[in-house]
Order: C-alpha cells, then structure tokens, then sequence
C-alpha cells in the first residue's frame, strides 16, 4: 500500500530528525528547543533587556521571566546591570551559554550540510523556496 503525502513527510521528518547519529547538544546539555530559542536570540543581540526579548519572541513578559530564570539557574544566561543606568538590567550569555550556543550552531551546520550535500545547487535553490512558501 502506498504511503500518503502526510505519512512520507512524517517518515522524512523522523529521518532528518535521527541524522547524523551524534547526541544533539539540547539533550546533552538538558535544554528544550524554546531555551535555545532564548540562547539564539541573546548570542545574536547581547545586552538586551528583558522587555525588548519579549517583544522580539512576542512571549509575555512574565513567560519570558520564567524562561530566564531558568536559564540562569542552569548557568547560562545572567543579568548585568547597564552602566547607563543601574536600574536597568541587560542579559548575556555566560561562558557556558556562549559555549552551548556555538555548539548547537554547529551540531546544526553540520547536520544541514549533510542534508544538502547531495544535491546540486539548483535543487538546493529549489528545496529552500518550497520550505520558505510552506513556512
């Protein structure tokens, strides 16, 4: 019996999922994908304040606290107070964080250039206008 188009891009998503065999740095590391979206956005807009993350993500502030707690708790996100103004508080990543972030950009480089390697480049150009209509 033939597989449907849902059950072909779920068996594919499983696939990409399971390339390259290596342990993903968010399990050995014990971070959720929404934390790593938190890391991504303070590794590329270091100093930014709690509010302007929030707009950014568009989380409620509250949410975003939470978030950063946590990733402070677990040593790679702190607050520093701003030089400009000693009430305000800006976040960066620590040695850690700064650490993690390089890692799972590169665990995800790699894992692309694996998936990309095999194709010429105009199916490179035609597989990202498909992933960016569809997304």
């Amino acid at each position: 019996m033939e597989q449907s188009i849902s059950q072909r891009f779920q068996t594919l998503m499983l696939r990409f999922h399971q390339l390259g065999g290596e342990l993903p740095p968010l399990d050995k590391y014990g971070i959720t994908p929404a934390q790593v979206v938190y890391l991504d956005y303070v590794a590329n807009h270091p100093r930014t304040r709690l509010g302007d993350l929030a707009e950014a993500l568009q989380y409620k502030p509250a949410s975003v606290s939470t978030m950063v707690t946590t990733l402070e708790n677990k040593g790679l996100l702190r607050k520093d107070q701003e030089q400009e103004d000693g009430r305000a508080l800006s976040l960066n990543l620590t040695d850690k964080g700064c650490h993690v972030a390089t890692e799972i950009t590169d665990y995800r480089n790699k894992r692309i250039s694996t998936i990309l390697e095999k194709l010429e480049q105009d199916e490179k150009e035609s597989l990202l206008r498909l992933l960016e209509k569809t997304l």
